[in-house]
Order: C-alpha cells, then structure tokens, then sequence
C-alpha cells in the first residue's frame, strides 16, 4: 500500500492539471456538504444541550371540537399546576411564557425580551446559573416576583460582565428588582411554537411567573403557557399522556363551559426543531445529489485519465501486475485526490459557515448551536472516501479488463469504442441528468412558490411603512386613560411629521402569526362555548386601515362617536360565520359576553401569515383596552426611512424612559415572515444551476471524448460518402439520448416526490406541469449547446489523416 500511494503521488505529481481539477472539484462539493450537514447535524441530530434531553417533553392541551383548527393549544396556568399535584408520570413540569421588559436607570432605555418562567425551570432542564442562584417557588406568586436572572449575553453587554452582579437592583419597568443570577454562556430556553407561546433562543432576562388567586381561578380560558416536562425514567411518553388524559376528564367536569379537554405530548427535540425538519433534509439531500453529479463527471474525467494511460498500465500487466493490484493502486489515486478535496472542502466550510448562518432565517430553531464539530467532520471524512471509491471504482475495474496485447501494440488505435465502455459512459450521463432534473423541478417550485408568497392578494400594501413597537412601562401608566393619552399624542405626533400620509397604532402588525384568539358570538346564542367561532383580535386607532392601504368592504372606520360605545370592525369571513348572507352592519355581537357593535366589515386580509388562509378578524378602538405595548405605524410619501430619527425623537419627546427598538418598514416585516421559505429557494436553486452546470460539462466531456476515441470510424464514414449533416446528426442524437432518458426518468422521480414537497409548497402543485415543461426547455437547450460543439468538430475530421497509417 505505501508503494501504491508513493507510485501515486509521483503520478499526480507529473499531471498537476488534472489532479487540481479534481481536487478543486472535490472541495467545493465537499465543503458545501459539509456545511448544510453541520447545519443539519445542529438542528435536527444533535441531542438538546441538556441533562438526559431523551426524558424532556413538551405538553399541550388538546380540545376535540376545535382540533381541525387548532390541533394543539397552550396550557392554561391552572392546569397545569393540577398536573402538578395529580401526576405521577412526571419527575417535574415547568412553566414558560414569552414577555418583555423595559430596561431603564442603566445607560439608554432598552427593550429585553423577557421570558416568565415557574422556578422548576432549570431543574427541569438541568441546568442552573453560573453565579448567583435559581428562583424559588414563593417567587413565583406576585407581590414576591421582584427578582429576576440574567442571561451571559446581556449580563456581559449591558452589565460589563460584573462578577458581584447578584444581589445588585436594576429598573425594570420602573420598578426595582434584584439580580439574583446569571445563566452559563451556552444555555439557551427550548424555543416551541405556539400561538402566543413562542420563548425566543436569544431570551435576555427570566422573570418568576406572577400569578395571583385570580389566575388560578380561571380554568376555561386563558390558555398562554408552554409548558416542558422531565419524565421519570422508564415512563414512555404514551403512558405519561394517558396518565394526563384523566386528568383532564376530571378538570373537563369542573369547569362552567363543558367541554372535552385532552393533552399531547411531543418529545421536546420535536417540539423545538417543529416545520424546520423537512426544509432542511430536502436541502441535504440537494446537497447530496450535486455531489452524486460531481461524482459522476471526475468518473467520466478519470475514464478519460484511464484510456490515457493504458499503454502504462499494460506494461505493468506485462511484469506480472495483478488485477486486483491495478485496482488496488487506481483506487489509491482516487483516494488521495478525494481526501486531499475532502481537506481543502473542510476549509472552505469553515470559511462559508458564516455566510450561512448569516442567509438563514433568524426563526430557524437552534440556529445559535450552529458549528462544525467532530461529527460534521467524520461526515466530511467519510464523504471524501465515498466519493473517491465512487468516482475511482468503475475506471479502475474497466482498466483491468483491458487486453495488454491491443495496448502494447505500437500505434495501435481503436477504430471505434467498446460497446461496454458507451454504454456506461451513457448511463453515468443518464444519472446525472435524472438528479439534476430532480433538483430543477425542486427549485423551481420553490421559486414559483415564493413568486406566488409575495404577490399574493394581502389585502394591504406595505409599500412606504415604517413600523415600531413601544412599550410603556406599567408604574407609570397604571391606568387605562394615561396609556390611551400617550398613543393618541404619538399618533398626532407622527401625523404631523412632514411627508407623513397618516399614522396609526396597532396591537400586533400584520404577518406576525395569531397572538390574541377570542370567541365571538350573536345575542341569544345558546351554542357552547368552544362551538362558536373564534376570531383574532387586534386594537387599532381610527386611521390603521389607511395607513396600510386596506379598504373597508362595508360600513367605515372608527371615530369620535365611537367612545361612547363598544363598537368594532370585522372581517368578511366572521361576519358571513356570524349572520350568513346578511349585512353585518349596525348589528350587535358578543365579545366577551359584552354587546359591540358592528360599524365596519373589512375584506379578509392576509393579517396573520400570508402562506395561511385569511383568519376570522376583530378590530377594536384602542382606547376600549389600552395596552402598555403597541406597534406605531407611519404611511410616507416617500422612503420612509428617513424618519427614522424624527420618530425616535417624538416617542422620548412625550417621554424618555420609553425604549425605542428597531424601526423597520412593513416591507422588511413581510420579507422577515418569509425568510425561512426564501432561505429553502435560494440554497435550492443555486445548488440546482450547479447540478445543470455539472450535468452539461459531463455531457459535454463524454461527447467530446467520444469523438476522440471514434475518429478513426467518423474518417471511414466520410470517406464512404457521409456528409457534413450526416455526421453532425449523429453526434448530436449519441449526446442527446442519455439526457432525454435521464430527463425523463428525473420527471418520473419529481412526480415520485411530490407528498414530500408538498409540505414546502404555496398555491403550486408538486406536478404542476408548466414548472415541468420550463425545466425539461432549459435542460435540452443546456445539453444541445453542450453537444455541438463536439458534433462540429466531428465534422472537421480529415478522412486522409484519420486512415494514415503511422
């Protein structure tokens, strides 16, 4: 084996060409894999970063008759502490909301995003803070939540990493509260989704829950809470959720409005990786098909290597050579070349990483954990073996058919190629055209998806918008009518801002997922109460519609009369699930078990998420529930950005302890509400035009070389009276025929594929035929330019030269 890779570097050494080719090639596909595996390795493969994470599970209620909707529900906080008590399946459960907090007293005012979480948190997890100590469960009812713990990030940025942090007071809306700890530098919260649920990774600060007698008390709403759960060993999760499943009957007869409740539970691994899954294993195995492709040529180019070499190699079959010992040092080349890419592929991983993580989408789960580690290593090792077998075992096997007698002949030279030797040629050829065509189809979709995602019908325009959320802090606005005063002199602030069209206040901006769910109802309905429609809600001032640029179907807008009642807005689908077939306007509904009257209907707006139908809609004047947070909407003229500053300055005119996050346009928010999707198109088409780049140089390389090996044969045809056309025409459909059985056999596998997809696709079929047909366009056309050029120089062979004998 020495002998044979000192035999091969000498080799490579005398073609550095060739062997840089191949390397370069290498590397590149390699070091694509291994960063889209080290990202899958991350998200998907790697075990949560926590104590034993196969026992944690993340728990959801379930309630039957609104399952078709809303398969799974947060958790109503006094259920949970029923589960608690009643459950033995459980080690401990832990509670866990999303928040946020003003930061004050400390440098600029700031907005951090909080987290409530119930004490049991970090030992739920296994984890617990690197200074200071955790909550305590008397912290965790109000009047004694004035602590709070810091995680390393904000500890380090705002705090200047202070060892004696703990024990230290800091501003928190206004009031004091203690530091009690810092979390480690690594730790991040299980981030789930769920409607109104979603804990970010990057949470700053950690809050006691603060839940008084009235939140116990209420046991048929108010279902906010993610709730995580630690099994005890040896409990199967199915067992745990029939265990839960009682209880649940039991809490079902407790409460006013009968209705059936239920409970799921998901490993938490599941629960945080969510719709990640099938995005980025489609990425993968995109990855992985370029690579196949890449193969596929260095083989075609190593065939050609092979043929070069023959002559050398019958010499050696002469002094006694083996087959298998030609095989062995063929194989030994392959493998040095491929490592040697494998090494130079690592690198260059290294080095796009973080690009990558830059182009993914910030809601993708575990993203900060992203890193090559030992494992994305063996993958890059083991796949820079397997490609060098893949590439080097089928030349290596034909060299060692090969007859030394044919090869030693002085100026022997084959008339034409072997049936064997065309044969595979086409089939290599076939198989990367199928996979790029995969690819194609693939990306195509996904393009058209997107196309379909951001033109789709909104319902509002979000050209000229600029957006920011403000937050007051609850010490200072304690009532209803300081924090409606404060809104409607924000709003006449940026009203009078010049080039400012019109400026309104929203509780949620649009393309922000379903973040407040109320039931709605009509007078005299005697349904129960989970069989009548549920309805989002958002509180705006008069002007919102206008700003973002939506009409109203019926009715009109908000005013000045309005303050005298309770009035609201809603969309067309609520209306028609409300009073069928008749005009909504001036009728009463129920909201709350309180009587609002309809002044308006808007058409149904893509208000939540535009990859979703539109959602039953209910709009109510701010100043009925004035909220301490909201988001402050400004429609321009012009670019909008230029007021950035203007705004910044009117929010801390009116006072300045209020934080100011980022402003951003409503562009930038519905580009955001995308970014996964587009994350998936981008990788997926450029990875695709690889494949279409790789498949036509192979099908342009084993033309050409073709030709070459049959420029005896294209000499005798032209000397028995073939034309110019003749000749071209058969070189042409010698190229041509492997892709279109490739082509065809890559449609087959798209149409194959389709459940997979389907999943990743918005208003376009999986067959849609029209992506199909553009497809199968661009791959004849790339292939036909890729044969020509071989198929004219076919047409230049001299008869005379090609026939003279040496």
């Amino acid at each position: 084996m020495l002998r044979d890779i000192q035999s091969a570097i000498r080799m490579l050494v005398r073609e550095p060409g060739f062997a840089a080719i191949v390397v370069l090639t290498l590397a590149l596909g390699i070091g694509a894999n291994t960063a889209i595996f080290s990202v899958v390795n991350s998200v998907l493969l790697r075990p949560l970063q926590f104590h034993e994470p196969g026992r944690l599970v993340a728990v959801n209620e379930v309630v039957p008759k609104i399952a078709h909707l809303y398969p799974m529900l947060p958790v109503n906080l006094s259920h949970y502490f029923d589960w608690r008590k009643q459950s033995t399946a459980f080690e401990s459960l832990a509670l866990m909301r999303a928040s946020s907090t003003n930061l004050t007293g400390s440098g600029d005012p700031a907005r951090l995003l909080a987290a409530r979480i119930s004490a049991s948190t970090f030992d739920v997890l296994g984890v617990h803070p690197s200074i200071g100590r955790a909550f305590t469960e008397a912290e965790d009812r109000a009047g004694q939540d004035d602590v709070v713990i810091l995680s390393h990030a904000l500890w380090t940025e705002r705090f200047h990493a202070d060892p004696a942090i703990a024990g230290r007071k800091v501003l928190l809306d206004g009031r004091p509260h203690m530091v009690v700890g810092v979390m480690p530098k690594d730790f991040r919260l299980p981030s789930q989704s769920g409607m109104g649920t979603v804990v970010p990774e990057k949470t700053q600060i950690f809050r006691p829950l603060g839940y008084d007698n009235d939140d116990l008390r209420n046991r048929s709403g108010d279902m906010n809470w993610a709730v995580i759960a630690r099994l005890r060993p040896g409990v199967e999760p199915a067992t745990a959720q029939s265990e839960l499943n009682v209880i649940q009957a039991g809490i079902s007869k407790t409460l006013e409005e009968k209705m059936e409740l239920r409970a799921a539970i998901t490993p938490l691994h599941d629960a945080v990786v969510g719709d990640a899954r099938r995005g980025l294993l489609v990425i993968m195995g995109a990855v992985a098909a370029v690579l196949i492709v890449l193969c596929v040529n260095l083989a075609n180019l190593w065939f050609a290597r092979a043929a070069g070499h023959s002559r050398e190699t019958a010499i050696r079959v002469a002094l006694g050579a083996s087959r298998a010992r030609l095989i062995r040092h063929m194989l030994t080349s392959s493998l040095l070349l491929s490592i040697a890419g494998g090494l130079l592929g690592i690198g260059l991983a290294y080095a796009g990483m973080g690009a990558l993580l830059r182009l993914a989408p910030s809601g993708l789960p575990r993203l900060g954990e992203v890193h090559i580690d030992t494992v994305a290593l063996a993958f890059s090792f083991g796949v820079s073996v397997v490609c060098g077998v893949l590439f080097g075992i089928l030349p290596a096997f034909k060299i060692a058919r090969q007859d030394p007698q044919e090869a030693l002949k002085s100026g022997s030279h084959a008339m034409t190629e072997s049936v064997h030797g065309v044969s595979v040629r086409k089939i290599l050829v076939a198989a990367e055209v199928a996979l790029s065509t995969v690819l194609l189809i693939t990306a195509g979709l996904l393009v058209r998806t997107f196309d379909r995602l951001i033109n789709v019908d909104r319902g509002f325009d979000v050209e000229r918008v600029l957006a920011t959320d403000v937050a007051l802090p609850s010490t200072k606005y304690k009532d209803d009518r300081h924090r409606a005063e404060f809104f409607q002199r924000l709003v006449e602030k940026a009203q009078a801002m010049p080039g400012v069209v019109s400026a309104s206040i929203v509780s949620a901006l649009p393309l922000q997922g379903e973040t407040w769910i109320d039931l709605a109802g009509v007078e005299n309905d005697t349904r129960p109460m989970f069989q009548r429609p549920m309805t989002n809600v958002r509180f705006i001032s008069p002007d919102y519609f206008r700003t973002i640029g939506a009409t109203l179907r019926a009715g009109r807008t908000f005013d000045d009369s309005d303050r005298a009642r309770l009035s609201a807005i809603i969309s067309h689908s609520l209306a028609d699930r409300l009073w069928p077939g008749q005009d909504p306007v001036g009728r009463v509904m129920l909201h709350n078990e309180k009587k609002v009257v309809i002044v308006g209907v808007t058409p149904d707006l893509h208000s939540t998420s535009l990859d979703k139908d539109p959602v039953n809609m209910l709009y109510i004047p701010f100043w009925q529930r004035p909220r301490l947070g909201a988001s402050l909407l400004v429609r321009t003229a012009n670019d909008p950005r230029g007021l950035t500053n203007a705004i910044r300055a009117s929010v801390w005119a009116l006072d300045g302890e209020v934080p100011v996050p980022e402003i951003r346009t409503l562009l930038d928010v519905m580009n955001k509400s995308v970014s996964a999707r587009r994350f998936n198109m981008l990788l997926l088409t450029v990875f695709a035009v690889s494949a279409l780049a790789l498949a036509s140089l192979g099908v342009y390389g084993v033309l050409a070389y073709s030709v070459t090996r049959r420029r005896n044969e294209i000499g005798i045809r032209m000397a028995i009276g073939a034309d110019a056309q003749q000749v071209r025409s058969m070189v042409l459909w010698q190229g041509m025929q492997p892709v279109l059985f490739g082509l065809m056999a890559g449609a087959i596998a798209s149409v194959a594929m389709g459940s997979v997809l389907r999943s990743l696709l918005f208003q376009v079929s999986a067959r849609d035929p029209l992506t199909v047909a553009i497809v199968a366009a661009v791959l004849c056309a790339v292939s036909f330019a890729a044969c020509i050029i071989p198929a004219i120089r076919a047409t230049r062979v001299d008869p005379i030269s090609a026939l003279r004998c040496d």
